[in-house]
C-alpha cells in the first residue's frame, strides 16, 4: 500500500481529519518533488516516505508527553480545588477556581497572572540594559537609539553590526528568548530550536488584508528563506517548491485570524492548546535583518523594542498558563467551570457540596460562576475584537479623554498613596516607615536599574502594545492616542509617582525578608507568614530566600536564581544522579524566585492600586471589543475600574485582618485596619479637593461639618477613587457639568451625546438655527474646549491660566451672553461653598 493509500485509509477510519489528510498528502508530494531533483522517482518516493514516517513518529511521542502533562495538571488542579478552604474554614470551589487564574493573596497557590508577572520580572532582570537603552526619554517620550535597534536586529539574525553595544544587547535578548523557548517546551510546547532566530512578527492584519494576497506574496517571497521555514506537520523544510503554497496558508491565517483553516463541527471552537500555537510565529524565516526590517515596516505592528518585549510577555503568559493549567489551558478552564457547576448542582439538590452558599442570585449561581470564570480568563488572555476599526476609533476617543481629564490625579495619588501603602504594609506586617526621600532615590536611573536587575517589574515594558494607565485602565488604540494618554499622565507626575512608589514597596519586601533571614519559617510574624502562605510559599522556599541575601542587603529573585544555577531542562528520568540533583536544585531555586516575584508584584497592587483584571472582568464580562455591548461597557467603566478594584481589595483585607485575630475580637481587628485607612483617605481626599479648588481660582471650601456636612463625605468618596460621584454630594452636577446619570454613562458617551459634547455643538445648534431658536455655538465651543482640550485643560499647572486667560477671552469674543454666563458660573460656585477668588471672565483676583 502506497503512502497516499495509507493516508486515505486513516482518514476514512477517523484517525485523521480531512484537512490533516490533505496536508500530509500535499507534503508528501512536495517532498517527492524536492528529492526528484537529485534522485530517481522510486528513491525519491521512498525517501519522502521515510521523512514522513519519522516526523509522524516524533509527533506521536510528543502527543503522549503532552497528554501526560495534561493529566498531571488536571489531578493537581482537582486536588487544589477539593482541598481549598476559605477564611471561614469552608470549602469554596469557585473562589479556588478564580484564585488559580488571578488573585492578590490568601489563596495558597500561584495564579496564572502572578506566574506571568514573575516570568516577565525574571526576563526583565536579564534585559535591563536593553530596557534602559530604549526607554522613553525627554518631554516627548520618544524611544531613542533607532540606529541601535537596527544593529540589534542584525545581531539577532547572525549578522555582524560592528557595534559592541548592539552585540551585547542581542546576546542577552537571544539568551532570554532561548530560555523562554525551553521553558515553554518543558511545560508542554514543541518549539524547535532555530539558529539566529531573529525576532517574531506582530502582523498588522488590516495592512496585510489591504495589500491583497498577490501583492503580499510578491513582497514577502523575496524576503524569506524557504529552506529555513519548517513545516509544522512534517518537521521538514518547506523549500522553494512548497513556498507558494505555504505563503497562501500564512496569508489566509493572518487575514482570517485562522478561521479559514477551521474545520466546521458541532462543537464550540476556540484557540485550542497553547502548546501548539507558538510554532506559527517562527514559521516565516527571513533571509537577513534587512528583510525582516523591510517586512516589519510594511506589515508589522509597533517598534522593534515592542516586538522584543511583546514576544517576552506573550511567551511568559503562555508558559504561566501551561504551568498552572496544563498544555491546553482553555480546556482546563472548561474543566474548572464544570467542577464548579457540579458542586453547585450538588448544593442545589441538598447534598454535601464544596460550592459556596450563594448570597446573591442564588437561583442563577451556576451561570454567574461560569460567567466570572470565563470573563476573567478572557481578560487575562486579551479580549477578542469583532470590528477592529470600530474598536480602534472608540479606544482613541477614550485615550483622548484620558489626556484631557486626569490632569489632577497626581495630586490625589500623592495625598492618598501613603495611607494605602501603610495599610498594605500593616496587613503583611512589614515596617511602616518610608519617606519621600526613599522614593526620590529609587526614581534616579542608577537606583532604578539596580532595582530592575533584582527582579522588579518595569511596567512600561509589561504593557508594550498597550499602556496601562492608572485610574484609566488599559489604553489600546492607535499609536498617537496611546502616546498622548501616556504623555499626559507623565507630564502631570502621575506616572513617575506611581513608578517610584511601586519601587519603594518592592524594595521594602526585599529588605524585610533579608531582615528576617535569621528566623525559621515557623518563627515569622504570623501575619507575614500568612501572606507568604497565601501565594503557596512553603518552608523550602523560605529556606532558599533566607540564604540568598545579596551584597546590598536585599533578598531578590535574581540572587535566588543565581545561587541555584541555570536550569538546563534535562530529562530527569535519563540524567545521571549528579545532573538530576543539580537540575532539581536549579528548578527549586527558580520556583522560589518566581514565588518571591509573585508576592511582590501582587502585593504592589494593594500598596499602589491601579486596577485589577479580577474586578475589571466582572464589568466587561465576555463582551468583545468592537461590538456595541463591548464598547458601551468600556465607556461605562472608564475611570471607575480603579475605584471598584480598590474597594474590593480593601473589603478582602478587612475580612483577612478580622479572620487573623479570630474569635469575638475579629471584627475589632478588621475595624482597626479599616478606620485608619478610611481616615487617611478622607484627609487625603480633603487635601486634594482644597488644592484643586485653589488651582481653579476658587476659595477653599469650609471643612466645618456644622456648616458644610457634605464636605467630608465628598472627601471620603474622592479618596476612595469615586471622586466623580463625590461631586454630587452637594451639587446637581459634577466637575464636568454632568448629571449623576451622565457621569454613570461615562465620559465617552458624554463627549458624543452629552451636554456640551460634539452632538450639542453640531446637531444641537443646527436644529436650533433651523427652528429659529437662539444658537449658542460660541458658548458651547468654549465649554467643549474647557472640557476636552488635551493635557492643558486639566493639568494642575495649566488649567487655571488656560481657563481665565484663553477660554474666557475666547468666550467674550464668541458668546453675546458671556457676561450672563460668567455670573451664573460664579453664583453656582458660591452656592456650592467654593466662591471664586478669580471670577470667570476676570483675569486677576
Amino acid at each position: 500500500m502506497g503512502v497516499k493509500d495509507c493516508i486515505i485509509a486513516a482518514r476514512d477510519r477517523g484517525a485523521l481529519s480531512k484537512e490533516e489528510a490533505q496536508a500530509l498528502t500535499d507534503e508528501f508530494d512536495t517532498r517527492v518533488a524536492q528529492h526528484r531533483l537529485s534522485m530517481s522517482d522510486d528513491v525519491a518516493r521512498a525517501k519522502a516516505r521515510l521523512d514522513l514516517e519519522k516526523a509522524l513518529g516524533a509527533e506521536a511521542i510528543e502527543k503522549r508527553r503532552r497528554a501526560n502533562l495534561t493529566e498531571a495538571a488536571r489531578r493537581r488542579v482537582k486536588g487544589y480545588m477539593q482541598g481549598y478552604r476559605g477564611r471561614d474554614g469552608a470549602a469554596n470551589v469557585l473562589e479556588a477556581a478564580i484564585g488559580l487564574l488571578s488573585h492578590y493573596g490568601f489563596r495558597s497557590t500561584s495564579s496564572v497572572r502572578g506566574r506571568t508577572e514573575a516570568i516577565i520580572a525574571a526576563a526583565q532582570a536579564k534585559l535591563s540594559d536593553t530596557m534602559f537603552a530604549f526607554e522613553r526619554r525627554g518631554i516627548l517620550g520618544r524611544r531613542p537609539n533607532r540606529a541601535l535597534e537596527s544593529d540589534v536586529v542584525k545581531e539577532l539574525h547572525g549578522e555582524a553590526s560592528d557595534d559592541a553595544t548592539a552585540k551585547a544587547l542581542a546576546r542577552s535578548i537571544g539568551d532570554v528568548f532561548e530560555d523562554l523557548r525551553k521553558r515553554f517546551n518543558a511545560a508542554g510546547g514543541a518549539i524547535g530550536k532555530l539558529e539566529n532566530f531573529g525576532l517574531p512578527h506582530s502582523h498588522d492584519r488590516l495592512r496585510v488584508k489591504a495589500a491583497g494576497r498577490d501583492a503580499w506574496k510578491a513582497t514577502i517571497r523575496g524576503l524569506v528563506d524557504p529552506d529555513r521555514m519548517i513545516n509544522p506537520v512534517t518537521g521538514q523544510p518547506v523549500g522553494a517548491a512548497g513556498l507558494d503554497q505555504a505563503l497562501d496558508h500564512v496569508y489566509d491565517s493572518i487575514v482570517s485570524q485562522n478561521r479559514a483553516h477551521m474545520q466546521p463541527t458541532m462543537m464550540r471552537s476556540g484557540l485550542g492548546a497553547i502548546a501548539t500555537q507558538r510554532q506559527d510565529e517562527r514559521f516565516l524565516q527571513f533571509s537577513d535583518a534587512a528583510s525582516w526590517l523591510e517586512y516589519h515596516q510594511r506589515f508589522g505592528r509597533g517598534s522593534v523594542t515592542q516586538a522584543i518585549f511583546n514576544h517576552v510577555n506573550g511567551m511568559a503568559r503562555d508558559i504561566a498558563s501551561m504551568e498552572i493549567l496544563g498544555p491546553n489551558p482553555a480546556a482546563m478552564v472548561e474543566y474548572l467551570k464544570q467542577v464548579v457547576g457540579h458542586e453547585i448542582g450538588l448544593r442545589e439538590t441538598g447534598r454535601p457540596s464544596r460550592a459556596p452558599d450563594a448570597k446573591i442570585f442564588p437561583a442563577s449561581q451556576a451561570r454567574v460562576a461560569e460567567y466570572r470564570i470565563d470573563a476573567l480568563w478572557q481578560t487575562l488572555r486579551g479580549r477578542p475584537e469583532v470590528a477592529s476599526g470600530a474598536a480602534e476609533l472608540t479606544s482613541n476617543l477614550k485615550n483622548l479623554l484620558t489626556s484631557a481629564q486626569l490632569g489632577s490625579t497626581a495630586i490625589l495619588a500623592a495625598a492618598t498613596d501613603p495611607f494605602v501603602a501603610r495599610a498594605a504594609r500593616k496587613l503583611a506586617a512589614l515596617p511602616l516607615t518610608s519617606t519621600i526621600g526613599d522614593m526620590a532615590k529609587l526614581i534616579a536611573k542608577g537606583k532604578r536599574q539596580e532595582a530592575i536587575r533584582s527582579g522588579i517589574i518595569w511596567e512600561e515594558y509589561l504593557h508594550v502594545m498597550q499602556d496601562e494607565l492608572r485610574f484609566a485602565g488599559p489604553a489600546v488604540g492607535s499609536e498617537w492616542s496611546r502616546w498622548l494618554a501616556d504623555r499626559a499622565v507623565t507630564w502631570t507626575g502621575l506616572k513617575p509617582l506611581t513608578t517610584g512608589r511601586k519601587l519603594v514597596e518592592a524594595r521594602a519586601w526585599q529588605s524585610t525578608i533579608a531582615d528576617n533571614a535569621g528566623k525559621t519559617f515557623s518563627r515569622l510574624d504570623p501575619r507575614f507568614r500568612t501572606v507568604l502562605e497565601g501565594f503557596g510559599v512553603k518552608q523550602e522556599h523560605w529556606e532558599i530566600w533566607r540564604s540568598s541575601v545579596d551584597p546590598h542587603g536585599f533578598v531578590t529573585a535574581a540572587e535566588i536564581e543565581r545561587r541555584g544555577g541555570p536550569v538546563r531542562y534535562l530529562d530527569l528520568k535519563t540524567a545521571t544522579l549528579a545532573d538530576a540533583a543539580t537540575e532539581r536544585r536549579a528548578l527549586l531555586h527558580r520556583e522560589a524566585a518566581d514565588k518571591l516575584s509573585e508576592v511582590i508584584s501582587s502585593w504592589s497592587e494593594r500598596s499602589v492600586p491601579t486596577g485589577t483584571p479580577n474586578m475589571r472582568s466582572v464589568v466587561t464580562g465576555k463582551a468583545p471589543r468592537g461590538t456595541i455591548p463591548g464598547e458601551l461597557v468600556d465607556w461605562l467603566l472608564q475611570y471607575k475600574s480603579f475605584g471598584l478594584s480598590f474597594t474590593a481589595m480593601q473589603l478582602e483585607a478587612i475580612v483577612e485582618m478580622g479572620a487573623a485575630r479570630g474569635g469575638g475580637k475579629g471584627w475589632r481587628t478588621g475595624l482597626g485596619y479599616f478606620a485608619p485607612l478610611a481616615i487617611g483617605l478622607t484627609l487625603g481626599g480633603a487635601l486634594y479637593l482644597q488644592l484643586k479648588a485653589a488651582l481653579d481660582g476658587k476659595k477653599p471650601e469650609s471643612m466645618d461639618p456644622r456648616d458644610n456636612p457634605g464636605f467630608w463625605l465628598k472627601a471620603g468618596l474622592q479618596g476612595g477613587g469615586f471622586g466623580l460621584f463625590g461631586d454630587f454630594v452637594k451639587a446637581s452636577e459634577n466637575r464636568f457639568g454632568q448629571s449623576p446619570l451622565e457621569a454613570l454613562a461615562g465620559p465617552a458617551l458624554n463627549f458624543v451625546f452629552g451636554e456640551g459634547g460634539v452632538g450639542q455643538i453640531t446637531v444641537g445648534n443646527a436644529m436650533a438655527f433651523a427652528t429659529g431658536e437662539r444658537t449658542r455655538f460660541g458658548r458651547d465651543l468654549v465649554r467643549f474646549a474647557r472640557r476636552y482640550t488635551p493635557v492643558i485643560a486639566s493639568h494642575w499647572a495649566t488649567r487655571g491660566a488656560y481657563n481665565r486667560l484663553v477660554l474666557d477671552n475666547l468666550q467674550w469674543l464668541l458668546d453675546p451672553e458671556a457676561d450672563k454666563s460668567f455670573k451664573a458660573q460664579a453664583s453656582q460656585a458660591k452656592r456650592n461653598g467654593t466662591p471664586y477668588f478669580v471670577a470667570p471672565g476676570a483675569f486677576a483676583p
